[in-house]
């Protein structure tokens, strides 16, 4: 049994021109330890599917399993990082990371000490009484993605977490979600619009069609870690895949790449 399966999986919305079907009979595998990226274009379900997994929506046909266990909501076994980092300006870095460890009635000394291990993690235990509005864009989402951790997940579901920030912040937060991912070993789901980014990071890569409303293509990652997105190897097989994303956009109607 996969660590997570959709089981020919149909959502479909209802918007002011009528239905939409967005996924249409998918059925997806992902092993445990996975760091699968799920790419294309703007309204072609890939969000969708992440909520799926984490709880947030339902099916309209088809299963989602987690564990061999049927999703019927959310719950601690899996997370989700957004693209804003979802925090409390109110509480301070460390406060943040802490807040999900209060809720499950963690103690004050314990949830201190995991916290602050967690900001040691994305290397901002200097900034630990920082405050949220002190704190650049790059350095929030280390704090989201400590506090994402705080409670152990199995999977960690992330949605273009690091599509706002500039190339530079983004090449680092890239090695320290590699690095999360090997020092713990967790399922990683990363939706994502940036081809590199996804070879990158993807043990494997999903490319979506909003045409079909499921998976058409499926590319294995197999270079070598570390990977940097200057890499011959790795700029060649991006380039394979945009140049699919950009047919599948073009069938559908949607604007290039």
């Amino acid at each position: 049994m996969p660590k997570v399966l959709l089981d020919n999986v149909s959502k479909l919305f209802l918007s002011d021109s009528g239905p939409l079907q967005v996924l249409s009979n998918v059925t997806l595998p992902i092993e445990e330890g996975e760091f699968l990226c799920v790419l294309g274009a703007s309204g072609c379900g890939k969000s969708t599917l992440l909520n799926l997994v984490a709880g947030l929506e339902k099916p309209d046909h088809g299963r989602v399993l987690v564990g061999g266990k049927e999703v019927s909501g959310p719950g601690p076994d899996r997370v989700v990082m957004f693209q804003e980092a979802a925090l409390f300006p109110w509480l301070t870095a460390v406060q943040n990371v802490a807040f999900g460890l209060k809720m499950a009635g963690v103690g004050r000394r314990e949830r201190q000490e995991r916290a602050m291990e967690l900001l040691s993690l994305v290397k901002l235990s200097s900034f630990a009484n920082s405050w949220i509005h002190e704190l650049s864009g790059g350095m929030r989402q280390r704090v989201a993605l400590a506090a994402a951790l705080a409670l152990d997940p199995e999977i960690l579901l992330m949605d273009e977490p690091f599509a706002a920030l500039d190339a530079q912040t983004r090449d680092q937060l890239h090695v320290e979600i590699e690095s999360i991912w090997e020092q713990t070993g967790k399922t990683i789901i990363f939706v994502t619009h940036n081809v590199r980014e996804a070879v990158r990071l993807g043990t494997r890569v999903l490319l979506m069609s909003p045409r079909s409303g499921g998976i058409c293509r499926e590319y294995p990652i197999n270079l070598p870690r570390h990977r940097h997105l200057e890499d011959v190897e790795l700029v060649k097989i991006a380039s394979v895949l945009r140049d699919d994303l950009r047919d599948e956009m073009r069938g559908s109607g949607v604007a290039d790449v």
